[in-house]
């Protein structure tokens, strides 16, 4: 079953209706230009402010919920992905209108302030001096995962909720994210669409030049399990994430590169690198072919145990590994045992135990 995940407001739907003012209200802008309106209003977004009052014309007052959500587009994703809702009060005279704009936030900025203020303070421990881009995204998407449980209620949506209940649904994973990401100089992107027949937000991140997807709230069992972390979400291509996600391509960067296979290259090579690949489940093999290889060699070196992450895709786990245990009966081994998970988009973890 695939797990439900929703966001609660989406930029589509943060236009509140307009009502008329009796009488108008204090001017503090005035707006020239569509161009000035939607700066104003960004400004006000960003800077958590609660009302707003802009005198334009009546032309502008028109498409005064467009100007709105062009304003939500062009904010900083952390204070996009935190409002509430915009309402509008107006009033006019001849072709000149006065707007009194007052917003709601899912965070007001004291939250916002504090959720900051406790990531610079978690990525001073959990980060450490020397660590690389991958290690950092890492020790990341770990902390979030093991700090927050998915809301099934569908009552809690902010960074702040997680932070101070425990428990937020995808919007919370993926602002506290952002910001952290973002605190640890890592470039990122707040993506949204819809996953599990919901709506659902998750991350872009962009390691070594290459971009991937980062969903934390798809790597965090449901129900909650204690310190339990998932990666068959973690810096995966755009190829992969489609079979259970959707968005709109227009504008999102594109994921492309296989972060396992170009990891896997380094671990040859670096001890740091093999840890950080065994840490999210060994290597990727794509065919039942591959995966079997990998099982026969590691039974020739005389290993004691493999994991190792497999894409079953939309074959029988069950026929791939009845196959494999096949073909190890045909070696010297006493005993091969195996346990697996396969996650929703098909991507298990597999783990064999061998006796000798």
């Amino acid at each position: 079953m695939k797990k439900k995940r929703i966001i609660l407001y989406l930029v589509a739907t943060l236009i509140g209706a307009s009502a008329i003012a009796s009488s108008a209200p204090q001017t503090v802008f005035a707006a020239s230009s569509d161009t000035s309106v939607i700066s104003s209003i960004t400004s006000a977004f960003e800077q958590k402010k609660t009302t707003l009052t802009i005198n334009m014309t009546t032309a502008q007052l028109s498409r005064i919920n467009s100007l709105i959500d062009r304003a939500a587009l062009q904010a900083d994703a952390y204070a996009r992905y935190t409002l509430d809702r915009v309402d509008t009060r107006y009033s006019t005279r001849g072709s000149k209108a006065n707007v009194q704009l007052t917003i709601s936030y899912l965070e007001n900025k004291q939250q916002s302030d504090y959720v900051t203020a406790q990531a610079k303070a978690t990525l001073k421990t959990i980060v450490k001096p020397g660590m690389s881009q991958e290690e950092k995204v890492k020790v990341i998407h770990d902390y979030i995962v093991k700090r927050f449980a998915y809301d099934e209620s569908l009552t809690f949506y902010s960074a702040y909720d997680g932070l101070t209940k425990g428990t937020t649904v995808c919007q919370g994973y993926a602002l506290l994210g952002y910001r952290m990401l973002t605190l640890a100089g890592i470039e990122n992107r707040m993506v949204e669409g819809a996953a599990g027949g919901q709506a659902h937000v998750w991350n872009k991140v962009k390691v070594n030049g290459n971009w991937y997807n980062l969903d934390m709230t798809w790597d965090d069992p449901t129900p909650d399990r204690k310190n339990e972390v998932s990666y068959s979400y973690y810096l995966v291509t755009d190829k992969l994430l489609a079979r259970d996600h959707t968005w709109k391509r227009t504008g999102v960067p594109t994921a492309t590169a296989d972060y396992r296979t170009a990891l896997a290259k380094k671990a040859k090579t670096s001890a740091k690198y093999r840890n950080l690949l065994s840490a999210i489940g060994g290597e990727m093999t794509y065919s039942t072919a591959a995966l079997q290889q990998k099982v026969l060699a590691s039974i020739a070196k005389g290993k004691s145990d493999l994991t190792v992450q497999h894409d079953f895709n939309v074959a029988s786990p069950q026929l791939a590994l009845d196959q494999i245990m096949k073909a190890c009966r045909k070696t010297t081994i006493k005993n091969v045992r195996y346990a697996y998970k396969v996650a929703d988009n098909g991507i298990a973890t597999v783990k064999f135990l061998f006796d000798y």
